[in-house]
């Protein structure tokens, strides 16, 4: 378990930080799962989070996300020994993908520190070179607008990536327009250009 230091805020996590616990995990529908946050405040002074407010949302771009209830406030000595965890409940409705975001917020800082976490991991085998994840496409704005997806990660060149919308396939960078609030079923599409290009890659982000 990796515990979240706040005296480090400034400096970013990354999204598959271990400082998110799941049980059970992976989550079940129906199964009620407990989110855990492990804190520690290694600084010179103490630290009081005024709230932490923790999101979750299916797999895609632009949907929406489901708010947890808030919780706080919490009071951490200047004790790198001392530990805060946090737990709070949640119930899922359906299966794939999830994404969880806790927004804390701490009374010193003007910004809120933003911890992320998948809640279940898209893996392949070794010698596999093609990937079909589907996922959820909303538009959040109030008027129609272009998304667009952008291909990132250690080794971009090495994948191809389209996206199946309403079954035309869309290469990454082009447009699909959707109405204001609009979500759709969509199909990611990623192609490995050789097979010699998967040992460059570890990371692919959308």
């Amino acid at each position: 378990m990796e515990a979240i230091q706040l005296n480090h805020a400034a400096r970013p996590h990354r999204y598959a930080c271990a400082g998110i616990t799941i049980n059970p995990n992976p989550p079940q529908v129906g199964v009620v799962t407990t989110l855990g946050l492990t804190l520690k405040n290694a600084g010179p002074k103490p630290v009081t989070i005024s709230r932490i407010e923790t999101m979750i949302a299916q797999f895609g771009v632009g949907v929406a996300w489901e708010q947890l209830p808030a919780l706080g406030p919490f009071h951490l000595p200047a004790d790198p020994n001392y530990i805060e965890e946090v737990t709070m409940q949640w119930t899922p409705q359906k299966g794939g993908h999830r994404c969880v975001r806790a927004n804390i917020h701490i009374e010193t800082l003007p910004q809120p520190l933003q911890i992320g976490r998948n809640l279940q991991v898209i893996e392949s085998g070794a010698a596999q070179t093609n990937w079909d994840v589907p996922f959820r496409l909303g538009n959040p704005q109030d008027q129609r607008m272009p998304i667009i997806l952008e291909i990132g990660g250690n080794s971009p060149q090495a994948i191809d990536a389209y996206v199946m919308d309403n079954g035309r396939m869309v290469r990454s960078g082009e447009p699909i327009w959707l109405n204001a609030k609009e979500e759709v079923d969509a199909m990611l599409l990623l192609r490995a250009r050789t097979n010699a290009a998967l040992e460059s890659v570890s990371t692919v982000e959308a």
